[in-house]
């Protein structure tokens, strides 16, 4: 185990895509003006935690801090 932990995995591929997903959200929704991005901005912020979780789970499931 490392000294300092940090995701890996799934849940850092989880994390990553939804921070991408909800940059490009934010760019689009600032730029078009469209409602619909609000949603993918949703969704991608839900991806993000859910990356978040799973490091979480791994962390707890090993020991380590979470």
């Amino acid at each position: 185990m490392s000294a300092t932990p940090s995701p890996t995995g799934w849940a850092l591929t989880f994390m990553v895509l939804g921070s991408l997903v909800m940059m490009t959200a934010t760019a689009c929704l600032l730029s078009l003006h469209e409602p619909v991005w609000r949603y993918v901005l949703a969704g991608g912020a839900a991806v993000h935690v859910a990356g978040w979780l799973l490091h979480g789970r791994r962390a707890r499931r090993t020991g380590g801090a979470a």
